[in-house]
């Protein structure tokens, strides 16, 4: 059984309003949103490749870490509680500390 349900496009600027035909908890179809007021069922090619971002083999869907040196392209996963926390830490260090 097919579900739709009402999402957006987060791709480019407009935010247009898409349907999300999904069939085992997948998104198998985007089309555009009939009553959405800004793209009134119309939509581009950004979203109509939007089922290859989203199930792109190299999509990241969790938080990497750098290990090494800069340019190594080595990273390990780390939690989202982590990565959180690291984040917020730096934004209380003032914008001149090393």
């Amino acid at each position: 059984m097919t579900e739709i349900r009402r999402s957006y496009c987060g791709l480019c600027h407009p935010r247009c309003g898409t349907l999300l035909h999904y069939e085992n908890d997948k998104v198998v179809k985007v089309t555009g949103d009939p009553d959405h007021p800004i793209n009134r069922g119309a939509i581009c090619e950004r979203g109509r490749l939007m089922l290859d971002h989203l199930y792109h083999p190299q999509r990241l869907n969790f938080p990497l870490k750098r290990v090494g040196e800069k340019g190594e392209g080595r990273w390990e996963r780390i939690s989202w509680d982590q990565a959180l926390d690291e984040v917020a830490e730096k934004l209380h260090q003032p914008y001149w500390a090393p």
